[in-house]
């Protein structure tokens, strides 16, 4: 069982985003290490039972804008007390790293060269008939042209994945980058949602993503980066529209 805490993702944002701004402070490993678990030992963790953090962040976004400011304010304080307070010499053994990486070990892929960097592809599915979240349904991100499942990011991401009650009817993938020829060519990528569930008709939701290749790959996910699907509303079994 792989348990995640949901602050992570929100802590490790800001602080790309905090770090992208600022040119005169050390963004090696160590000190964004260091900025990680000074925010992280100073707020409250949410721990779900999966790195699908932004299925619960999503849902509860409205609810929590305080809490995200309050987030925010403490990764803009690790920053500051980091920088002020850091570790190691400015030429010591450690390496630095290009703003925009993160410094928590993951598994992303290791390859060199261009790449189409996937968004996080988010989405709900509904019952037609009760306009209530399904919570049982098993939902795959398939390629139009093949029809083969597409490959994940890295192993913590399943396709297909099966909702469970806590996701509220909100699903979520996380594309493998494709290697591209070279930077800054514009393709489309066509896939599509088969979506079952017990005593509902199966549905497939076609889409398209329109993305533009990058000088590498970008081993994690901004939180502007979400592609969202429009809502999915699936029929109970025997229902017919009216004509």
């Amino acid at each position: 069982m792989y348990i995640h805490n949901t602050v992570e993702d929100i802590v490790i944002n800001h602080l790309e985003e905090i770090l992208s701004l600022k040119d005169n402070i050390c963004k090696c490993e160590q000190c964004k290490t260091d900025m990680i678990c000074y925010s992280l030992n100073r707020i409250k963790p949410m721990y779900v039972v999966s790195s699908r953090g932004i299925i619960h962040t999503e849902n509860k976004k409205r609810e929590h804008i305080q809490e995200e400011i309050d987030i925010y304010s403490t990764v803009v304080e690790a920053v500051e007390v980091v920088s002020n307070t850091r570790r190691h010499k400015v030429n010591n053994e450690y390496k630095n790293i290009e703003p925009g990486t993160s410094a928590v070990s993951t598994d992303f892929q290791s390859e060199t060269g261009c790449f189409y960097n996937f968004p996080q592809i988010v989405g709900r599915v509904f019952d037609s008939s009760t306009l209530n979240p399904i919570m049982n349904a098993k939902i795959s991100l398939r390629n139009e042209k093949d029809e083969n499942l597409v490959i994940m990011f890295n192993k913590l991401w399943s396709n297909p994945i099966s909702l469970v009650p806590q996701t509220n009817g909100t699903y979520t993938f996380w594309p493998k980058s494709i290697q591209a020829e070279k930077p800054k060519i514009q393709k489309d990528f066509h896939f599509y949602l088969q979506i079952e569930a017990d005593n509902f008709q199966i549905i497939c939701k076609f889409f398209f993503i329109r993305l533009i290749s990058d000088e590498k790959i970008s081993p994690f996910i901004k939180k502007e980066n979400i592609f969202y699907i429009n809502d999915i509303f699936l029929n109970p079994e025997g229902f017919e529209e009216e004509e």
